[in-house]
């Protein structure tokens, strides 16, 4: 639970955030608390490659009741698949051009209505094939943020992989 200015998120530790990112959302909601306090805007946007942050300031927003609309913005991907990130320029030449990143995102969204452990073991085994190590990988319900066994209603796919110094988080949104 990430309780903090009002704002309290059950069960958030059971969806897609790992052990590293709790101290980071408490951190996030407190200095965009203070920030949106400062400034008094009418919308804020955050980008949907951190779901889970997206979805978590959403919510403070609404528990709060900020007079704000949180929009989320798309997330973009380079050429080769991976979601666009500052911290992309560090994985190697290398690492970018396996295949296999490629073909797990394609993996992410390719079906629909699937038992998520299915997807999940075929995501872990792919990245861990090449060579890289899953901090997590979750399969949650888009609003809650909730674990899913199966996919039945709208969800979200949120991993994040170590590869080599370098952790890249990464999600696919789930449409049913």
């Amino acid at each position: 639970m990430v309780t903090g200015h009002g704002s309290e998120l059950k069960n958030w530790r059971r969806g897609c955030v790992g052990v590293v990112d709790l101290f980071s959302l408490k951190g996030v909601a407190t200095i965009v608390t203070k920030l949106f306090n400062v400034v008094e805007p009418d919308v804020a946007v955050f980008g949907k490659k951190d779901y889970q942050q997206w979805r978590i300031i959403e919510r403070m927003v609404r528990d709060l009741d900020f007079g704000i609309k949180i929009i989320g913005a798309e997330l973009l991907r380079d050429p080769d698949g991976l979601a666009k990130s500052s911290r992309n320029v560090h994985p190697s030449p290398e690492q970018r051009k396996k295949k296999e990143l490629t073909e797990t995102l394609k993996a992410m969204s390719g079906e629909k209505k699937a038992r998520t452990t299915k997807l999940k073991d075929l995501v872990i085994k792919t990245i861990h094939e090449a060579g890289g190590k899953v901090d997590y990988a979750e399969i949650v319900d888009q609003e809650s943020l909730e674990v899913l066994e199966e996919i039945k209603s709208p969800a979200v796919f949120c991993i994040a992989v170590w590869f080599g110094n370098v952790r890249l988080l990464d999600n696919v949104e789930i449409a049913v």
